[in-house]
Order: C-alpha cells, then sequence, then structure tokens
C-alpha cells in the first residue's frame, strides 16, 4: 500500500513538472505578471518620480539661462531731508557713504534742504562673445542629463524587478518541490514506522526517517523566508500588497522557443540607456569647459539713465524755508553709453581652471569606455551562459527519470528487507536534487536570457513576447 502511495506521488510530480512544460498549467485569478510588476514599478516608485522632477527642474533652469541675455531695468525714487555741505575730493563710497552735492562755502552751515530724485537705469549685455551661448548649451547639456539618468533609472529598475520577478518563480517552484519532498518523506516514515512496530525493522530505522522529515520541514521554512523577503521587497517597489499574489508561470512555457529563437546583439550599442547616461555626462562636462574659456572674453554693455531731481534750495546759497518746495522736479537728467568690458588679469586663472575641467571631461569619457567594456564582457557572459542552458535543459529530464525510477525501486526494495533506509533516503534525496536542478536550471536560462536583453539592448524586443 505504501509502495503505491509512493509510486502515485513521483507520477504526480513528474505530470506537474511536464505540465509546465507543455502548456496545460492554469493560472489563479490572483496571478503577477511580469507586465504589471515593470509598470507599476515605473509608476509609482519614488526614484522615477523624483527623476522625472529633476527633469521639470532642468527645463525651468534652461528658460531661466535663456532670459539671461534680457536687459536689467531698475527705477528708484526717494525723498530726502538733510543739512548740504561739500568739499573737493574724490573718495570711494564703498555702498555707505551718502552723496553730497551742492557749493562749496567757507563754513558749514545746519540749514535743512529737502528734496527728491527719480531715476530709471537700463544695463545690457548685448554681446560677449558667446558666453551667453555657452551657458545655454550647458544648461541643455545639465537636461539631457536628467533625462538620460531618468532613461537609465528605468532600465535598471526593469531589470531589477525582472531579476526579482525571477526568484519569485524560482522560490515559487522551489516551496512546491520541498513540500513534495515533506509528503514522501512523510510516507516514508509511516511505512518505517509500520514495520518497526512489527519488529521487522530496527528502530534506527524509525529515527532516521524522523531525522530525514525534519530536515525537509526545516528546509521549506528556509525558503519560505527567502519568500517572504522578497515578496515584501516587490511590494516596495511596486506598491501592491503581495501577500496575497501569485507569480504566473505561463512564461515558462515560452523559454525554451525564446532560448533559440532569441538572437542578442553581438556588440553593445551606443545607445544603451546606461552608456546614453555617461555620454550625457561627457557632454556636460565639455560645455561646462566652453563656459569656462568664453567667461573671460569681452563683454559690450549698452547702458542708459535717466534721472529729475527736486531741492528745495536755489542759487546764491538760498535756503527756502518752506521744504515742502524741495519735492518738484526742477532738473532733468538723462545719459546713455556704451561699454567694453575686458579683465585682462583673469586670463592665466581662466586658462588653469579650463585645464581643470578639460581633465574632468576626460575622465567622464573614461567611465563610459568603461561602462562598454563591462556590459559587452556581461553580454559575451550572458550568451555563453545560454549555450550552456540549453545543454542543461536537455539533459535534466533524463535525470529526473532516473531519480524517480530509483526512489520507486529503492522503497520497493526496502519493504521486501532487501535494502536499508540509508539507501531509501538517498533515493529521495537524489530525487528531491534532480527536481531542484530542474527548477534552478530554468532560473538559470531566465536570467542569462535577460541578462543578454539587458547588455545589449534588447529588452523592448524580449518584453513583448511574454505574457
Amino acid at each position: 500500500m505504501h509502495i503505491h502511495n509512493i509510486v502515485k506521488h513521483c507520477c504526480a510530480v513528474c505530470l506537474c513538472l511536464l505540465t509546465a512544460s507543455s502548456g496545460f498549467a492554469q493560472q489563479p485569478a490572483d496571478s503577477f505578471s511580469l507586465h504589471m510588476a515593470i509598470s507599476r514599478t515605473l509608476q509609482n516608485y519614488p526614484a522615477i518620480q523624483a527623476k522625472q522632477a529633476q527633469i521639470k527642474s532642468g527645463e525651468a533652469n534652461l528658460t531661466d539661462v535663456k532670459h539671461d541675455w534680457y536687459p536689467a531695468l531698475r527705477v528708484h525714487e526717494q525723498v530726502d531731508v538733510g543739512t548740504d555741505n561739500s568739499i573737493y575730493g574724490s573718495y570711494f563710497t564703498m555702498g555707505m557713504i551718502p552723496s553730497t552735492s551742492g557749493g562749496i562755502r567757507e563754513k558749514n552751515t545746519n540749514q535743512l534742504m529737502s528734496g527728491n530724485i527719480a531715476m530709471a537705469q537700463m544695463q545690457w549685455e548685448v554681446y560677449n562673445f558667446g558666453a551667453f551661448g555657452s551657458r545655454t548649451m550647458v544648461a541643455h547639456a545639465a537636461l539631457n542629463t536628467r533625462k538620460s539618468d531618468l532613461s537609465n533609472t528605468q532600465n535598471q529598475l526593469t531589470i531589477a524587478i525582472i531579476q526579482d520577478y525571477l526568484e519569485l518563480l524560482r522560490l515559487t517552484a522551489l516551496q512546491k518541490v520541498t513540500a513534495d519532498n515533506i509528503q514522501r518523506t512523510e510516507a516514508i516514515q509511516r511505512a518505517v514506522n509500520a514495520t518497526v512496530k512489527y519488529g521487522l525493522k530496527p528502530g534506527v530505522d524509525s529515527a532516521v526517517a524522523a531525522a530525514e522529515l525534519s530536515k525537509a520541514r526545516l528546509n521549506l521554512l528556509e525558503v519560505k523566508g527567502q519568500y517572504n523577503r522578497l515578496r515584501i521587497e516587490l511590494a516596495a517597489f511596486t506598491g501592491i500588497d503581495t501577500t496575497n499574489i501569485t507569480a504566473d508561470t505561463l512564461n515558462e512555457l515560452k523559454l525554451a522557443g525564446l532560448l533559440a529563437r532569441f538572437a542578442p546583439q553581438e556588440a553593445v550599442t551606443t545607445q544603451h540607456p546606461l552608456l546614453q547616461f555617461y555620454q550625457s555626462q561627457y557632454e556636460q562636462q565639455k560645455a561646462l569647459e566652453t563656459v569656462i574659456r568664453k567667461a573671460n572674453l569681452p563683454k559690450v554693455n549698452v547702458m542708459a539713465a535717466g534721472w529729475m531731481r527736486g531741492s528745495s534750495g536755489e542759487f546764491n546759497d538760498y535756503y527756502n524755508k518752506n521744504l515742502w518746495s524741495g519735492l518738484g522736479y526742477k532738473r532733468y537728467n538723462y545719459l546713455l553709453g556704451l561699454g567694453i568690458t575686458y579683465n585682462f588679469t583673469d586670463l592665466k586663472r581662466t586658462r588653469e581652471k579650463a585645464a581643470v575641467q578639460h581633465f574632468t571631461a576626460d575622465a567622464a569619457a573614461k567611465e563610459q569606455e568603461t561602462m562598454a567594456v563591462k556590459l559587452q564582457q556581461s553580454l559575451d557572459e550572458a550568451q555563453s551562459d545560454i549555450a550552456i542552458a540549453q545543454q542543461r535543459l536537455a539533459e535534466i529530464p533524463s535525470q529526473l527519470q532516473a531519480a524517480q525510477a530509483a526512489a520507486i525501486q529503492k522503497t520497493a526494495l526496502y519493504k521486501a528487507g532487501l535494502t536499508n533506509i540509508i539507501e531509501v533516503t538517498n533515493a529521495l534525496f537524489l530525487l528531491n536534487r534532480a527536481e531542484t536542478d530542474m527548477i534552478q536550471a530554468r532560473d538559470a536560462a531566465w536570467k542569462a536570457l535577460f541578462r543578454a536583453a539587458y547588455a545589449g539592448n534588447t529588452l523592448q524586443d524580449l518584453l513583448p513576447a511574454l505574457h
């Protein structure tokens, strides 16, 4: 009777594995697809939203830089009451000493004088030999860097979600295999206990069976712990409560076909989001170098000012007692000018700063080359792993069949008294390992396929082929 249960259970395991390969697997209503995981992550993950906000900030900065060319216009009006004693001589105001204008007299006087002044001043840097354009280029480059950073982050998150999802599938299958191993071990323990009870087998057989069952249960707890940690991580990425979700296994049906027909690129493309990000950083550093070189070029300014002034004082040192008389405008002036400014003393300093920035740009270029080499290495390794994975998947069914046959035979021999419990537990271990190897081989094949797609920048070609 117990032999019949073991045979029946092994056949059920074989049927389950074959079902996953032949297309009859049915998914629960709350299954969690790979496309759902990716789309929810790209919509809700805070890092993506932060990058999008940075892009808006870069767009606003570009608009602000473009407005640097606009002229500055200032208007001013003030009313004053004070003394009016002046003397010949020049000085630097340092922005703190008030201005006094008027005639020169022999002695100071304490008589008050009122007055008011209104003025408008405009200064316009109309030309600076490309400095405006270089600052606009930097703003464009900074915006492009933020956009490429967003694209690269989305790509990195996509591959991270794919890796987690594949791991979720692996742990789901591993839980099933571990649970099946517990059921087989429990069946063996029941058979052993029955024979030991009637004195047909030594008592140590019962202890060995109990130890194997405890070990199988501990393995299941370990797998469940890994599964729960991964489920929590996926919940953080997607914003979905993953407590009751089930990984969608329909894509397992497509693995063999994808391995056979999916041909990743032989060489890494410069359009890869990671390389585009490093390229944008290099271009931004080169643009900053141009800004530094142009910062010390001459600047052409158009200047204009107009002002009106009133005073309660009149010619011949007459002080009007009516201070309100100083509030009307009595004199009007304007001033126009064209200025060219060139700071010769900053030439050496500018060259030194430009040299520093030049080396910074070279470092960014070398970082891009380094990333290209690493991506090419990853692509070559993934393609090699795909070839090995195909061979493993072709061989493992033979291992699984042999292990199933061995488990059935050893159990029958044990019941007939022709072998010991150690041989039975070894056979069950081989069966469990064969089932686990099948899971690991499929997982390795999927991961190699996606590594190749990531490194070759063909993820967008592979994802539509999946459920």
